[in-house]
């Protein structure tokens, strides 16, 4: 299968095959700290090699900007998909499926979603919270590199997932320009101008 468009839309009722892996990836960098290494230790964050630019440059500019964002989740396959799901359901049962998406269910395996983290003067930190100076700066600017914040705050019962501040998705700049400008969620955008 070839890599799916950029505008794929992705979610609960919109699922890939749980074999679905995007063949044009590069590893976005080295990191080791990303929150799967309980799962995977050498486990790298990878994304389709048309995403690369524009987050590179993005990464760039808010490093400029005093803002020390990294990539610590991108690409996940359906069966990593189910061992972190598997993984939470041990830890907190059934909340778990209020958390993380059902293998099929995640942007991550489009190879178009990224989780970014924080590391400044050595210390990592995966947990951004909204207010937090990076979480700010990435909903004000990632629209300009063509991400979108994927899953807002009070949108909650469109995305159906909850609010993740630190979750962007790849969908180009005109998509992003749009989204970010009319304050609507990726569904309502494909809803008003793709499903039709």
């Amino acid at each position: 299968m070839d890599d799916l468009s950029i505008d794929v839309l992705v979610n609960k009722e919109n699922m890939l095959s749980i074999d679905y892996i995007p063949k044009n990836m590069y590893i976005v960098d080295n990191n080791e700290n990303n929150f799967h290494n309980y799962l995977i230790d050498n486990i790298k964050p990878m994304l389709r090699m048309e995403v690369k630019p524009y987050i590179e440059k993005l990464i760039h500019d808010a490093n400029n900007n005093g803002i020390n964002i990294i990539v610590d989740s991108a690409f996940r396959s359906g069966n990593y998909q189910q061992m972190i799901l598997d993984k939470l359901i041990s830890e907190k049962g059934n909340e778990a499926y209020k958390l993380i998406a059902l293998p099929g269910a995640s942007e991550h395996q489009t190879g178009l979603a990224v989780d970014f983290a924080i590391y400044e003067n050595g210390i990592y930190n995966d947990d951004i919270k909204e207010d937090d100076k990076e979480a700010i700066w990435l909903k004000d600017n990632a629209w300009k590199y063509g991400f979108i914040l994927r899953y807002p705050k009070g949108k909650e019962d469109i995305t159906g997932f909850n609010f993740e501040p630190w979750h962007y998705r790849y969908v180009g700049k005109e998509i992003a320009k749009y989204v970010y400008e009319n304050n609507i969620t990726f569904e309502e955008y494909y809803a008003y101008f793709i499903e039709k």
